[in-house]
């Protein structure tokens, strides 16, 4: 059985009020939808999720770079496919956008093997555990101080047994305060994490870490630039608050690279940008070598299923935008977020919500 054919569409949610973190301004909420076709009709599904941000590069580098490579080749030899896409973008870059279009293929034919298997993909991946643990995700630095404490408190009203919230702003006073109030909000019980998104040099940070020490952090993400890979190993020794990062790199060597100088006790992959479950799956168990950690960014709906493969998986990322849209949104209770055992990813867009989204 063939691929015959890949097809995308593109839907956009508008936020009511736009959110900031230290780097970016969000105004909608893009998703890119692809979807693998057999020839006996059957789909496999993925999706990529760009705010505002390139979307139609996103969507491009499928439908007119990649479509054409995969036509005609066997879904079920996933790691050939991922490897005829890779190098078919060799001249141009396999790292950035075409990086998000092999990735995007690469979660549709898991999906779609686990369709035509019955069976859903964590288990095709050597299943560990039905549960995974989940943390709210949030507080936007443009939330007021009551927006901020309000979003937390919900998290924890919800059962979340964990919350992270942004920092990252020019005056580091102004974060302190506001990490010290959120601390105050949620008790000592709940552990909180803090994201800079690279806003800072590492003497800020350095300093920010010794200003919120009582607050009892469980991780520091993303303090500095990503490229610094000295400046990452050097807060990793001067620092009390373990230091998170990976959501924008596009390699594994990237991450070896980071290991090696033993700068990240946590890793973040974002499934998208790293070449999809196939890689975050090697990265896990590169990471397990430096015993290293790892907690998935962002795409809960399908990191759920390799986190729930691997033995040093630490936390999916909660964000709600999706879950209107899902016919089963993921299932949350307690900190702790469950496997779902319907066939291949077990992810189901309502039909009504892409007809209201979908820009033709």
């Amino acid at each position: 059985m063939k691929i015959r054919d890949i097809k995308t569409t593109l839907l956009s949610l508008p936020l009511q009020n736009p959110i900031a973190d230290s780097t970016h301004t969000l105004n909608s909420i893009d998703w890119i939808l692809v979807d693998v076709y057999r020839e006996d009709g059957l789909v496999g599904c993925s999706h990529m999720v760009t705010f505002d941000y390139g979307r139609e590069l996103l969507r491009g580098i499928v439908d007119y770079e990649l479509r054409d490579v995969v036509i005609g080749m066997d879904p079920s030899l996933i790691a050939n496919v991922w490897q005829a896409c890779a190098n078919r973008v060799e001249y141009i870059g396999q790292t950035g956008v075409a990086a998000w279009g092999i990735a995007a293929i690469d979660i549709a034919l898991w999906d779609l093997l686990g369709k035509s298997l019955n069976c859903p993909v964590f288990q095709l991946l050597g299943a560990r555990q039905e549960q995974v643990p989940i943390y709210g995700s949030g507080g936007w630095l443009t939330y007021s101080i009551d927006q901020l404490l309000a979003e937390m408190n919900s998290y924890v009203t919800q059962g979340f047994t964990a919350v992270k919230m942004k920092v990252g702003s020019r005056d580091t006073l102004r974060d302190v305060d506001r990490v010290q109030a959120v601390r105050k909000a949620i008790g000592p019980k709940v552990q909180l994490m803090v994201d800079a998104n690279q806003a800072w040099t590492p003497c800020q940070a350095i300093e920010f870490s010794r200003k919120v020490r009582e607050c009892d952090i469980l991780w520091f993400e993303e303090p500095i630039q990503k490229d610094d890979h000295d400046g990452y190993r050097t807060l990793s020794t001067a620092m009390d608050i373990p230091v998170a990062a990976g959501e924008r790199e596009y390699s594994l060597q990237a991450f070896r690279d980071l290991l090696e100088r033993r700068a990240l006790p946590i890793v973040q992959p974002d499934v998208l940008r790293v070449g999809g479950i196939s890689r975050c799956l090697k990265l896990a168990h590169l990471a397990e070598v430096f015993n290293a950690r790892v907690a998935s960014h962002f795409y809960k709906e399908i990191d759920i299923h390799w986190m729930a493969a691997v033995s040093n998986g630490l936390f999916l990322e909660y964000f709600p935008w999706l879950d209107p849209l899902l016919i089963h949104p993921l299932e949350v209770k307690n900190g702790m977020a469950r496997v779902p055992g319907r066939p291949g990813l077990g992810i189901e867009l309502k039909p009504e919500a892409i007809q209201e989204y979908r820009i033709l």
